[in-house]
């Protein structure tokens, strides 16, 4: 059949039967082509600014935790303990507690109503410091290390009923399962994570105060938990069957997940040290030349080093090489080398960016295709249509 030349008109009958037919692949074709770069996300990587603690602590000091409010709990730097807080700055917490300035305070944890337990070398006294109230000191000989939002601790206490603890507001200390040695993390549901007893097998464990449930390991002999969210997750690392040491992650749906899959042999190395109640996860790693650097993982897509996701100019005097903590607004707190000195940042994330250029410029070249379906159909409209071109 001789194609129908432009400009001419047909009767409606003659169109439909001459028209070319619509076709499902082709529709579908153009669909996913548009659809494809649509829901594809951008090349460009999330950022993250940079505050430096250490230039208001000085060389030295170390940042341990970050509450919700974006607080700053951490020792060192002229300071026994301070307390950072957005808008008013630092403060020494033995002074917060109505003490005279004590650099033998050691604060260990934080929580969201801004509640430190730590430990006094001058009164060889365990505390929690209440804003607002006065300092408490725990038994002679107890310690206490972490603190949650229901203001229950966790620490060790001595005596024939030597072992962890986990005190409760108005339950008092409860006594853990023997076979949790080691543990100074505990979440809002009471959950602590920890090392078993067996030291020949050096496993990571979690428990609720009465079972103690044994994470796994990744082939190798060792697992050792660093940190645990609010749903239990849990984050630390493992040996392999090929004797690395690698950042894990354990949930109650997929046990304990292998994070580094870098493929690097000896001696390379990586430990998740914090993960918040979105998956965020934190920790170190060592590079191809064995230098420690910090990362950051979504716990599916590999570890993403923190250094190539700040500002390209801090990145010429600043080596971010670990994760201390991470509060639920995505807030980080580590430390790192500024220009060769070592010293404490916060890490805040800037808002995604804008897709690249090139993402809009492959979405514009997706529509000429939807076009030319969209034409095609408009080839069975009434009759009397002018006819663009009917290809025979």
């Amino acid at each position: 059949m001789a194609s129908q030349a432009r400009g001419d008109y047909v009767s409606g009958p003659q169109l439909r039967k001459n028209a070319v037919p619509l076709r499902p692949s082709l529709v579908a074709s153009a669909w996913a082509t548009v659809l494809a770069v649509v829901c594809t996300p951008s090349q460009a990587l999330p950022r993250y600014e940079l505050f430096d603690l250490g230039a208001l602590t000085g060389q030295g000091a170390f940042a341990l935790r970050i509450n919700d409010a974006g607080q700053v709990l951490g020792h060192g730097g002229g300071y026994g303990t301070f307390l950072y807080t957005p808008g008013s700055g630092l403060a020494d917490v033995s002074v917060l507690a109505g003490r005279q300035a004590d650099s033998s305070f050691t604060g260990y944890g934080l929580n969201n109503l801004g509640q430190v337990v730590g430990w006094s070398g001058q009164d060889d006294r365990s505390f929690i410091y209440r804003p607002g109230q006065p300092l408490e000191y725990l038994p002679a000989g107890y310690s206490a290390y972490t603190v949650n939002n229901a203001g229950q601790y966790v620490g060790y206490r001595p005596g024939d009923d030597s072992g962890f603890y986990r005190h409760t507001p108005g339950v008092g200390y409860e006594r853990m399962p023997v076979s949790v040695l080691v543990t100074d993390l505990l979440n809002d549901r009471g959950q602590v994570a920890g090392l078993s007893e067996d030291l020949s097998t050096m496993q990571a464990v979690r428990s609720d105060g009465q079972s103690v449930q044994s994470l796994g390991d990744l082939g190798g002999d060792y697992s050792w938990a660093h940190g645990i969210n609010n749903a239990g997750d849990v984050v630390g690392n493992a040996r392999t069957a090929d004797g690395l040491s690698h950042a894990f992650l354990y949930t109650d749906a997929s046990g304990m997940v292998d994070l580094d899959t870098r493929g690097l042999g000896h001696p390379a190395f990586s430990n998740a040290t914090a993960i918040n109640d979105h998956g965020l996860i934190g920790g170190e790693f060592t590079d191809g030349a064995s230098r420690f650097r910090a990362f950051v993982s979504d716990g599916t897509s590999g570890l993403v080093d923190l250094n190539s996701l700040i500002d390209p100019a801090l990145a010429e005097h600043w080596v971010i090489t670990g994760v201390d903590d991470i509060n639920n607004r995505g807030q980080i707190i580590g430390s790192g080398l500024f220009d060769g000195r070592q010293r404490s940042f916060i890490l805040s994330m800037v808002a995604a960016p804008v897709p690249e250029p090139q993402v809009w410029l492959m979405l514009l070249m997706g529509l000429p295709l939807l076009r030319r379906v969209v034409r095609q159909r408009a080839l069975v409209h009434d009759s009397g249509a002018k006819v663009d071109a009917v290809a025979t």
